[in-house]
């Protein structure tokens, strides 16, 4: 009931943000070029299997792909009442355990494969923030981009070392995460005398900030808008940091407010035509895969999975 609850509200705070802007979001799917949604519906639904690559690359016992897979897809309706990437990761790890694998392993799996994913995102961040102002080093837009993608990311890195900074919020995160964090480590330790597991998993975990990128990229040209995929890769990154940040389910109001910003500052697309695009992608990939998520965790738990 509470997570029923809790995506009526998504779905309603969505409905809010676009009207207050006058992007009504049923207005904006009929208006929308149907070929660029098709590919952007494309582009997400790839983005289950790669990320069922992501975490399997992460655990060299044998689970199953497609009980892998269904449990990506049941996230999506798990984050709805969970903040950040919380659900996916409780979610993957209980999947684990109903494998027969033992909880400490199954924890710094899921711990490790995170840990990864975090130097990922940093590195993309840093390489299409860069390649975002050499495409154009000599005018003027081109070093604004610049200017503004790095001031995002400072943005993020900031409020990060504010949550740091208050000593109650700091005790209780190294108390929580120290345990996930020493058995992470150790566990991709012990990956790495098998390489092709960790590779296959990391390069998983990268194609899904490709195809979320690429969904992005296909729901700005949808709209009518033109843009670089280095500027739209920066500003799905930084939006994606910052609902991790953001304490509401799928990072409501965060990730569109962010991603909306940068894309429209370092793209030139104004701020309405930006919203546009970004109501149109969480439309896509935060709404309409609620109710086959909801499927999904119907029926691991029948089947006892979860």
């Amino acid at each position: 009931m509470i997570t029923v609850g809790a995506g009526v509200l998504v779905v309603g705070l969505l409905y809010y943000q676009g009207s207050g802007s006058g992007t009504d979001p049923v207005q904006l799917v009929r208006s929308s070029d149907r070929g660029w949604i098709g590919l952007a519906l494309l582009a997400m639904v790839a983005s289950y299997p790669v990320a069922t690559v992501g975490v399997l690359g992460f655990v060299p016992e044998r689970i199953g792909f497609a009980r892998t897979a269904l449990a990506q897809l049941a996230g999506s309706f798990v984050r709805l009442v969970i903040p950040g990437n919380l659900g996916g990761a409780a979610l993957n790890t209980r999947l684990l355990q109903r494998s027969g694998i033992a909880p400490g392993r199954a924890v710094s799996s899921i711990g490790a494969g995170q840990l990864v994913g975090l130097v990922l995102h940093l590195l993309q961040l840093a390489f299409f923030v860069w390649l975002s102002g050499v495409r154009r080093p000599n005018t003027a837009q081109g070093a604004h981009s610049t200017e503004i993608a790095l001031g995002c990311v400072a943005l993020v890195a900031v409020l990060a070392l504010l949550v740091l900074a208050v000593p109650a919020v700091r005790d209780r995160l190294v108390t929580r995460l120290r345990p996930l964090l020493e058995g992470s480590v150790a566990r991709l330790r012990d990956l790495l005398h098998h390489p092709g597991g960790p590779a296959l998993g990391a390069l998983g975990q990268f194609m899904v900030s490709m195809m979320l990128t690429s969904c992005l990229y296909c729901c700005v040209r949808a709209t009518g808008g033109d843009a670089r995929f280095s500027a739209v890769a920066v500003a799905f990154l930084v939006g994606s940091a910052v609902g991790t940040l953001v304490p509401t389910p799928s990072g409501v109001g965060g990730v569109e407010a962010a991603t909306a910003a940068v894309l429209g500052s370092t793209t030139g697309l104004g701020n309405s035509n930006a919203l546009a695009a970004v109501m149109l992608f969480r439309l896509i990939t935060l709404v309409l895969p609620v109710l086959p998520g909801w499927a999904a965790l119907s029926w691991l738990q029948r089947a006892e999975a979860l």
